[in-house]
């Protein structure tokens, strides 16, 4: 087994390998009938609902409210196993019963106008109305589209941790600081005169002074403006890291993670100790990201964050790019009270003991693989 950079997957190896081009990928619901038999016993597996092949892995999909301590015992016995660690499988289960608080983010948008934003949480769906604004500007924009629901296209956005409802006031609240009456009045006017360009916000720069507005949305809607953040933003979103409303907090660390920089170290710490588990996360994902090895001893100390899924995190970034000077922390680990914490920290052991070279995060893995195809 391998992690995913999602708490709900597990990449799984086999020794049978399929041949170049060849996939399978199947979803819970699927008409299963003519599914290969281990295909099908796998999904009789209570908490499984989704299943990619390729090459020589499987990518196993779990509901969140169903534990990997219940489901991988049972693939195991499906496909057999030739793991010599087995104590994976076994350890004691987590004490809580609820979804491990990944909430994936996703808009509706018509020709860049949104119109609703949907959450999902494992098989829990909700929708969320935005003001009326967004609904006249949509209606108006669809009468220029020749297939409105054809047009109309879901983004999806980074996920956000903790209850539905919370999640979904935010990022509605956030959507109505960003686009104000002046913004969608020009994407209005782009759509009904179809033309082809890509929205220009403002040409005004972003300064400190603008973080001093007194209504957070004014502050959030400045600090929106700031999409390709470099070096020299460092004092804004410094600033912007101590502002008392979270979403402004999290949106600056997410700007710090795309300054691929190790100057940007030191903030991304500061967002590590966040009282947002929101803010904490992203200051996690940032730094797994980024991959410095200099974040090491940080994310030693991130391992005892009172929320699961930073902790989580901070295994996963120790399994990814972690050395020796982990060992000690990550022995205490194995202590975790949560079972997908546990097994990431067993992983990041077991990487580290057998002195098997780091490969780093996901996304350097894949620079490293077209780095290598373009040799």
């Amino acid at each position: 087994m391998e992690p995913t950079p999602s708490p709900y997957s597990m990449k799984i190896n086999v020794n049978e390998r399929m041949d170049d081009g060849q996939y399978e990928n199947y979803k819970k619901d699927d008409h299963l009938n003519k599914a290969p038999t281990y295909i099908q016993e796998l999904f009789d597996i209570h908490g499984v609902k989704g299943i990619y092949r390729v090459v020589d892995f499987f990518t196993l999909e779990r509901n969140p409210r169903v534990p990997w301590e219940d489901i991988l015992p049972e693939v195991r016995k499906v496909l057999g196993s030739e793991d010599e660690t087995a104590d994976l499988f076994s350890v004691v289960p987590s004490q809580t019963e609820d979804a491990f608080g990944e909430v994936k983010v996703n808009i509706q948008m018509i020709r860049d106008i949104p119109t609703q934003v949907k959450l999902q949480e494992g098989d829990n769906e909700e929708r969320f109305a935005l003001p009326e604004k967004f609904m006249n500007a949509a209606m108006e924009a669809a009468t220029v589209s020749n297939n409105y629901l054809l047009e109309r296209k879901w983004v999806e956005f980074n996920p956000r941790y903790g209850k539905i409802s919370d999640i979904g006031k935010e990022v509605v609240e956030e959507l109505a600081a960003t686009y104000s009456e002046e913004r969608l009045t020009s994407l209005l006017k782009i759509a009904l005169n179809q033309e082809v360009q890509s929205e220009k916000l403002s040409d005004e720069e972003v300064t400190l002074e603008m973080l001093d507005q007194e209504d957070w949305r004014d502050r959030y809607a400045a600090l929106d403006r700031l999409p390709n953040p470099t070096e020299a933003d460092y004092p804004i979103l410094d600033k912007a890291l101590d502002d008392e409303h979270s979403s402004i907090r999290r949106l600056a660390t997410a700007y710090l993670g795309m300054i691929e920089e190790p100057e940007t170290l030191p903030y991304l710490y500061k967002a590590l100790k966040d009282k947002s588990v929101n803010v904490r996360r992203t200051a996690g994902d940032c730094i797994s990201d980024l991959g410095f090895t200099e974040a090491i001893p940080e994310m030693i100390e991130t391992l005892s964050d009172k929320s699961r899924i930073v902790r989580w995190r901070a295994a996963m970034f120790l399994y990814e790019v972690g050395d020796e000077t982990a060992i000690p922390a990550l022995t205490k680990a194995l202590e975790d009270p949560e079972f997908e914490v546990r097994m990431q920290v067993k992983m990041a052991l077991a990487r580290i003991e057998t002195g098997q070279e780091a490969e780093g995060s996901i996304w350097q893995q894949m620079a490293q693989a077209v780095k290598e195809d373009n040799k």
